[in-house]
């Protein structure tokens, strides 16, 4: 039995797609979501649950501690075949984990990637993965959209920090660059079967980018769409965007604390444009078998 699983992270991303082959089942992962939520360890629960001893592909779609810091609950437990991955290893200078904040966890972020580094993990960077297809028996998952590493602002600020002997203000600097470039930097994946869109994972890109994937590829019309930065903020969506994409249903991975009033009429303007049934992951797992 096929099924995608957007998992309940809070305000956080973490998907899920185990796959039956003629080889034997497969798993993804996109997004691991924070390295906890309310005192629990989602991504690692639900794969020990599921019986997945081994991932053979996960995607950190961008650098942010909301979509990697699961994968630090997988050290020492479930090893990962491959992994696309924006950027490697970071050992930030020590001054500059601080001004993250300890929230950020990418001291865990180094961990991770020595956890990778014992798993012989194969990284795979975006110039690897832009526009490929990753094929699971009949079934595709395709990355839409990426830049080249070098064009990558919070990937080379990201870089620059960890040099030795930064100025206070070139870091701040750097800091500024990293968080504003961030999310625009976050790839987008689809996930096909047979002809079909099965799924749509923005993580947070912006708008502008759906956009080009549309002009670029014409239709798509994913069953399934998980809404890009939690339903929050201007630029990650629009009206325009949903009528073209017009999923089945539409996911937002989110918590009751960023989820009131005014962020729901939003979404449900969004999911009404589309024409989409709308699930909230602070109700539960979402999950679709196909």
């Amino acid at each position: 039995m096929n099924g995608l699983h957007i998992l309940r992270v809070g305000r956080a991303d973490c998907t899920v797609i185990l796959l039956d082959t003629l080889q034997g089942r497969r798993s993804i992962v996109i997004d691991a979501g924070g390295c906890t939520y309310q005192g629990r360890t989602p991504l690692l629960s639900f794969l020990k649950a599921n019986r997945v001893g081994k991932i053979d592909l996960a995607v950190l779609t961008h650098l942010h501690q909301d979509h990697f810091g699961g994968f630090f609950q997988l050290i020492g437990q479930i090893p990962i075949e491959k992994m696309a991955v924006p950027c490697g290893d970071l050992v930030f200078d020590k001054r500059v984990y601080p001004l993250f904040g300890d929230r950020e966890y990418y001291r865990e972020y180094h961990q991770i990637f020595s956890y990778l580094a014992d798993c012989k993990t194969k990284l795979l960077f975006p110039d690897d993965y832009a526009g490929r297809t990753f094929q699971f028996g009949e079934f595709g998952l395709r990355c839409l959209f990426t830049k080249a590493s070098t064009q990558m602002e919070s990937v080379l600020c990201a870089k620059l920090l960890c040099r030795r002997g930064l100025s206070d203000s070139e870091i701040a600097e750097l800091l500024e660059r990293h968080k504003q470039a961030c999310n625009a930097d976050s790839s987008i994946w689809g996930l096909w079967h047979g002809g079909e869109d099965v799924a749509l994972l923005s993580g947070d890109s912006t708008d502008d980018n759906m956009r080009r994937i549309l002009d670029q590829t014409g239709t798509l019309r994913p069953i399934v769409q998980k809404l890009s930065h939690h339903g929050l903020g201007d630029g990650y969506f629009s009206m325009e965007t949903q009528a073209r994409l017009s999923p089945k249903i539409l996911v937002v991975s989110t918590d009751p604390l960023h989820c009131d009033e005014t962020v729901k009429k939003r979404i449900s303007a969004l999911s009404k444009a589309g024409n989409s049934k709308l699930y909230y992951t602070c109700q539960g797992d979402f999950s679709y078998v196909f």
